[in-house]
C-alpha cells in the first residue's frame, strides 16, 4: 500500500514539474506581461522574427486575411496576469499590433503611426 502511494506521489510531482516546462514554450503563451512599457518597444514594420525574439516564443496563428495585399497572418499571445498581444503580419513584417494590459487597457501600433 505504501509503495503504491509513493509511486503515485512521485508520478504527480513529475507531471507537475514537466507540465510547467512545456507550458512556457508553447506558441502563443508568453512568459511576460504585455503592458504599455512593452507596447513602446513595438515599432511599425518590425519583423515578425524580431517580435518573436523579444517575446521568447512564436505566436499562435489565429487567422489569415487573404484579401489584403500581401496576405496577412494574425497571431495571438497570452501573457502573464491576463495580458495579451495580437499582431497582424504581412510579408514577414508587423503591420498592426494591439497590447491588452492586465488592467484591460489597449495600446496599438500600425504602420501609419
Amino acid at each position: 500500500m505504501n509503495m503504491k502511494i509513493t509511486v503515485l506521489a512521485l508520478s504527480v510531482i513529475t507531471l507537475c514539474l514537466f507540465s510547467g516546462m512545456t507550458y512556457a514554450g508553447q506558441p502563443g503563451t508568453a512568459d511576460m506581461v504585455f503592458n504599455r512599457r512593452f507596447s513602446e518597444k513595438l515599432t511599425p514594420m518590425m519583423s515578425y522574427d524580431q517580435l518573436v525574439k523579444s517575446i521568447g516564443t512564436e505566436g499562435a496563428k489565429v487567422g489569415e486575411d487573404k484579401r489584403s495585399s500581401p496576405p496577412a497572418l494574425l497571431y495571438h499571445w497570452n501573457g502573464e496576469r491576463k495580458s495579451a498581444l495580437d499582431a497582424r503580419v504581412a510579408a514577414g513584417k508587423v503591420v498592426e499590433a494591439t497590447v491588452t494590459s492586465p488592467k484591460n487597457k489597449k495600446f496599438s501600433i500600425n504602420r501609419s503611426n
